[in-house]
């Protein structure tokens, strides 16, 4: 299905833009058997250029682009198919929070909810859901600081109104370029330091360490969203600092990352790795080369890839030390032109006990999601499961993390 979007979009970019539901349905089902490659070759050749294009960067008439949405929503001649309208949705809604006008971000995305509801997609309705509560916080916290938005456009260098412009466009937005433009310029004297620091000079993993630490305790003075975003943005430059790091150096950021309240388990050390037929994927790869796997269409840079042997299991390992509370992950098949015909299950082990399983995938295109108490555990194990043939289980965990709360 996610070749079936691409496909549809590339479609709609033609002069012949409007499709009927017979040609989607004749689409769809093309998409559905080995004919895929052939279509994908005769199509894109002569339209690659076209899809490279970055529709943020180009005029969008945001209000025929809703009643398009609608339009094709209300003729989509299959579940499957409302799920890739209810993306484009959410898609839209990014657009339109990229433009700055979250009144109408929250209309997207409240068209997004009620097409993912009636796909029946897991995926696509937590996904919505979680837009529109965040459409939602923009639209509110914009407000409070729309005038000082405006006053900045006459007057860049009122340094009270970057200051909490600056503050909305890093913490809410998370464009922490633009924002450390602004909080520099600000009356925030801790705010301002940091940001002047973080600007000048990242090169240097002492004075990036040291930046990391100042906004770690700023979260402390802050809540909700904006303190998970300077939490955030602090593990991002300890990561920049861990991930250009070998040996005692490593190992002492490492010692540092592990007093943050989050972690990714992609920048862990695994243990005990029991593969399947590829290598355990790090960094949102299939554990094959470089190239990304996604689900939806949607790229996760911090997922795993561990696809099982058939009639067996592969696994990973951590060391958490019960040093965590919590552990988050989604679970899926990656998107694939191969029809899959088995099934795959995932599991979560604390110190040899389940703490969830899945229920049996047997699809592409759905995600499970995962969130269980790792309080007192000391070894983490992510496990898949392939009861029969896993020819094409390219079992993904979509960014899994650990959390101190």
């Amino acid at each position: 299905m996610g070749a079936l979007r691409l496909l549809v979009r590339c479609v709609r970019i033609c002069k012949d833009s409007q499709l009927d539901n017979q040609m989607r349905y004749l689409i769809h089902n093309i998409f559905s058997h080995k004919l895929l490659v052939v279509v994908l070759m005769i199509v894109f050749l002569g339209t690659s250029y076209v899809r490279g294009a970055d529709p943020s960067s180009q005029k969008i008439n945001f209000t025929e682009r809703y009643k398009e949405l609608l339009l094709e929503s209300q003729k989509a001649p299959t579940k499957e198919y409302m799920k890739e309208v209810a993306f484009d949705a959410m898609e839209a809604c990014q657009t339109v929070i990229k433009a700055g006008d979250y009144a109408t971000a929250l209309k997207f995305a409240a068209l997004a909810v009620k097409i993912a509801k009636l796909s029946g997609n897991n995926h696509a309705i937590t996904s919505a859901n979680r837009l529109k509560l965040r459409s939602s916080l923009l639209n509110r916290e914009y407000r409070k600081v729309e005038k000082n938005h405006k006053k900045l456009k006459q007057d860049a260098n009122d340094s009270k109104s970057a200051t909490i412009y600056g503050k909305f466009v890093a913490l809410y937005l998370n464009q922490w370029k633009e924002g450390l433009f602004w909080l520099a310029k600000g009356d925030d004297t801790a705010y301002r330091t940091l940001a002047k620091k973080e600007l000048s000079n990242l090169n240097d993993e002492a004075t990036t360490l040291a930046i990391a630490n100042g906004w770690l305790q700023l979260a402390e003075n802050e809540k909700g969203l904006a303190k998970r975003t300077l939490e955030l943005h602090a593990y991002d430059l300890f990561r920049r600092a861990w991930s250009s790091s070998l040996g005692a150096d490593r190992a002492r950021i490492d010692a540092m990352m592990n007093k943050l309240p989050i972690r990714y388990l992609n920048d862990m050390l695994e243990t005990d790795v029991i593969k399947g037929p590829f290598p355990l994927g790090k960094n949102g790869s299939l554990g094959v080369g470089n190239e990304k796997f996604t689900v939806n269409n949607l790229v996760f840079p911090n997922g795993l890839g561990l696809h099982p042997p058939s009639n067996g299991s592969a696994r990973v390992r951590y060391n958490l030390n019960s040093q965590y509370k919590t552990f988050e992950t989604g679970v899926a098949l990656m998107d694939d032109t191969y029809v899959f015909r088995g099934t795959i299950y995932f599991w979560v082990v604390g110190d040899g006990k389940v703490l969830w399983k899945s229920a049996p995938i047997r699809g592409r295109g759905d995600v499970q999601y995962c969130r269980v108490s790792v309080k007192n555990v000391k070894t983490l194990e992510l496990r898949t499961e392939s009861p029969g043939k896993a020819l094409g289980a390219h079992a993904v965990w979509l960014d899994p993390h650990i959390l101190k709360y």
